[in-house]
Formats: C-alpha cells, structure tokens, sequence
C-alpha cells in the first residue's frame, strides 16, 4: 500500500513539474499570466491523466 501511495505521489510531483515548464514557456514567450495559468492548469490535466493511466496499465495503481 505504502509503494502505491509513492508512485501516486511521484505521478502528481511530475505533473506538477509538467505544469510548471508549461507556465514558463508560456510566460517566455510573452504570454500574459492568465494565459500561464490555463497553460499550466492544462498541462497539469493532461500529464496527470497520462501518468495515471501509464501506471494503471503497469498494474501500479488499481485493483
């Protein structure tokens, strides 16, 4: 139980990550905050999405 919450917990760090280099990318490019922000709000969907799925195919999450 304890492994599963790890790999749940890495999943959400990466996402967050994810979000995060989306946010910035947006802002480099001279995007205006709000723009950041659903920049980062979307990354963060998708990747946690993607990483969920990923680690329930492997068997790591899930019944």
């Amino acid at each position: 139980m304890q492994l599963r919450l790890m790999y749940v917990i890495i999943a959400v760090l990466a996402a967050l990550v994810a979000a995060l280099v989306g946010s910035v990318v947006t802002v480099v490019e001279e995007g205006r905050p709000t723009a950041a922000f659903k920049t980062g709000a979307l990354t963060f969907a998708g990747s946690l999405t993607l990483l969920i799925v990923v680690m329930g195919a492997l068997g790591v999450v899930g019944s």
